[in-house]
């Protein structure tokens, strides 16, 4: 995390330079902080992001305008995991050809997302997504829940992800049962799996995702019960030790309510994350001591890396996607101590 450097606020430049020329100074240094060419100047949050993102496989230096389409490109000894609410994605969106580029773009990026806010009533604005996506070569596969919520304006969730790295579950995907209707959208569960592991003779890593977006008029309520949800999910998926739980939550860290008093389970990303830089709340959530092959976390600001005019940005989400890069290979969780069998004495 970058560091704010002390304001200093009563530096006597008018004795040493004149009064004159202190104004002059003075709306020089106004100028730039206003177009933002003090640095020091910006948000801490930004500055952080900066140093996060260049943390992400294949993004050093900012996200890359075109793919080679190779998987080779993408580094076998680890793999990310994002999330990306993609606002009001339907058939509107879906004509803006722009928007739907720079979305392939960014949804590209990653090896597993976890995707909110699927308006469409017809299925092609997703099959046309992901048409770009692989446009460039590669081999991403979709999968999308039912259609959800209380109101006439429902909501799918989807995953996305690389079939040359990453391997779906065949079968396990389903809703969380809310037969009580406690949640306004029901999350959306799937498990996936590395197709290679990055250490020679391992386990490749593998996990089970919970893919959540809460009704910002009830998160007091749904937050309190996603605890519930979580612990339920590892439970049922007893042969897994490996949980994510991504998405739109609409509630900073300090309020994950019941969510965020698990025992080791944490928001891993501490960045903000709606397009206008001022909010965190789309989030990616594990258990630190049971997945231990994750890495770092960091958030894909990409107005500024993509070098794109605000007014786009804000066409493309009013999010920003989260992102956390796992090992590839499997580990212990902690306290877990390999050893041989013991052995016995006759």
């Amino acid at each position: 995390m970058a560091t704010r450097r002390k304001k200093i606020s009563s530096l006597p430049i008018g004795r040493f330079i004149g009064p004159p020329l202190t104004i002059v100074l003075f709306l020089v240094v106004g100028y730039l902080a206003m177009t933002g060419r003090l640095p020091f100047l910006n948000g801490a949050s930004d500055q952080a992001a900066t140093t996060e993102a260049g943390l992400l496989p294949g993004t050093e230096g900012g996200l890359q305008l075109t793919s080679s389409g190779d998987p080779a490109a993408k580094p076998i000894e680890t793999l990310t995991v994002a999330t990306f609410n993609i606002q009001v994605f339907g058939v509107k969106k879906a004509e803006d050809l722009e928007v739907m580029r720079y979305l392939a773009l960014i949804l590209r990026q990653f090896d597993v997302i976890a995707v909110q806010e699927i308006r469409s009533l017809e299925r092609a604005p997703v099959d046309q997504l992901l048409e770009l996506i692989n446009s460039t070569g590669e081999q991403y596969k979709v999968i999308l829940s039912e259609r959800l919520g209380r109101t006439d304006s429902k909501e799918q969730y989807a995953y996305f992800w690389d079939s040359r790295r990453i391997q779906f579950v065949e079968g396990s995907s389903y809703l969380v049962n809310d037969s009580a209707d406690f949640m306004h959208r029901e999350p959306f569960v799937a498990s996936f799996h590395a197709l290679q592991a990055g250490v020679p003779g391992a386990k490749p890593f593998s996990f089970t995702m919970i893919n959540v977006h809460t009704d910002p008029d009830e998160t007091e309520q749904e937050l309190n019960v996603l605890d519930d949800v979580f612990q339920s999910v590892r439970a049922y998926e007893f042969s897994e030790d490996d949980f994510i739980l991504a998405g739109d939550l609409n509630v900073e860290i300090d309020k994950l309510g019941e969510l965020g008093q698990i025992q080791s389970v944490e928001s891993v990303n501490r960045e903000q994350t709606n397009t206008a830089g001022s909010r965190s709340i789309d989030h990616l959530l594990i258990d630190r001591t049971a997945t231990t092959e994750f890495r770092g976390a960091g958030v894909i600001n990409y107005e500024r890396d993509l070098k794109l005019p605000r007014e786009l940005a804000d066409r493309i989400s009013d999010h920003r996607p989260v992102w956390a890069v796992f090992d590839s290979s499997e580990h212990a969780p902690q306290g877990v101590i390999a050893a041989l069998p013991e052995t016995v004495s006759r």
